[in-house]
């Protein structure tokens, strides 16, 4: 049977957009009860306790309930279910990933807020008790197509990690005219063949001891 949402799933779902948006353009501590109430339609703060019974519930609230993992495993099933290699599942995986992130960049965001406010617990809890454990079950699944070398599922999680975070991050904080000259595809292309080949020329040589030989 369907469950239609209530009026008062209406209610928390406008507490969280409009905690949202003042936590990423004043921050956590540059945010009251009163302004997130009155942001969300002009509500009395008591109504607020009726749903979270401090600001830092509404702030995990945040953290477990509109991150885009979902979206990111979908990703990673529909990669899966047509990749014949492992170095397939990557480039469509990570292609995808590239192409949806940018998207969820105020994610990143409120992550860099519960870092800084919090010292990263409500994310650290996300990880560990959601994230992780169904990233590696999808990284030892993975690892029975062929096409890698056997590596620790911890090391090519973190690889994975430290290129989409990366990418996030120059391309908000880059000027275009350094990062412009290749579209996101063709940058998704570029760095995950990075991964996946190595920049070491063929045979160990550097171009210079090229050069001299």
């Amino acid at each position: 049977m369907t469950e239609f949402p209530t009026r008062g799933d209406h209610t928390r779902a406008e507490i969280l957009s409009a905690a949202r948006r003042l936590f990423i353009s004043q921050g956590f501590n540059g945010t009251s009860m009163r302004a997130i109430a009155q942001e969300a339609g002009g509500r009395a703060v008591a109504g607020l306790y009726n749903h979270f019974p401090t600001k830092e519930a509404i702030f995990k609230a945040l953290i477990e309930e509109q991150n885009p993992y979902g979206e990111l495993f979908a990703i990673f099933d529909e990669a899966f279910s047509r990749a014949e290699t492992a170095p397939d599942f990557m480039r469509a995986a990570l292609g995808a990933v590239f192409e949806v992130m940018p998207r969820h960049y105020d994610f990143i965001q409120l992550v860099q807020i519960d870092m800084r406010e919090f010292e990263g617990r409500n994310v650290q809890e996300l990880l560990t008790d959601e994230l992780f454990p169904r990233m590696f079950a999808v990284l030892n699944r993975v690892q029975t197509l062929p096409g890698l070398k056997p590596t620790d599922p911890l090391v090519l999680l973190r690889l994975m990690a430290s290129l989409v975070l990366g990418f996030l991050v120059t391309e908000q904080l880059a000027p275009r005219s350094i990062f412009g000259a290749y579209s996101r595809a063709e940058w998704s292309a570029l760095l995950v063949d990075a991964l996946l080949d190595g920049l070491a020329a063929p045979g160990g040589d550097s171009a210079s001891e090229r050069t001299e030989s």
